[in-house]
């Protein structure tokens, strides 16, 4: 038998928009960094910059951003990057929700 918890999160993860998606790879990475996992945060952060679409503005400084990050997660500084990537998740979160509500 199927983990059903297994199979909602596979759902919720098809279902969702790319903004969505956006915000739930902040929200895992933001989980990686309370259980200190510095590792699995890396591997979050470098899916985020192979995510980025450099056609447009934000991503240089996205990409600036993620890269310091992973500099912190080599450090095991977390608290650091959940102040640094805590602001850009809710904005992030914002514009999915502004995108649901309009749809």
């Amino acid at each position: 038998m199927r983990d059903p918890q297994l199979v909602y999160q596979q759902q919720a993860v098809k279902n969702a928009s790319p903004l969505q998606l956006v915000v739930k790879m902040y929200d895992l990475l933001i989980q990686a960094t309370y259980r200190e996992d510095g590792q699995k945060a890396k591997e979050i952060l470098s899916t985020l910059i192979a995510g980025l679409n450099f056609d447009h503005e934000p991503a240089d400084q996205l990409f600036a951003i993620y890269r310091y990050c992973q500099d912190l997660a080599r450090k095991n500084e977390f608290e650091q990057i959940r102040e640094v990537m805590e602001p850009i998740r809710e904005t992030w979160d914002e514009v999915a929700n502004k995108s649901t509500a309009a749809s």
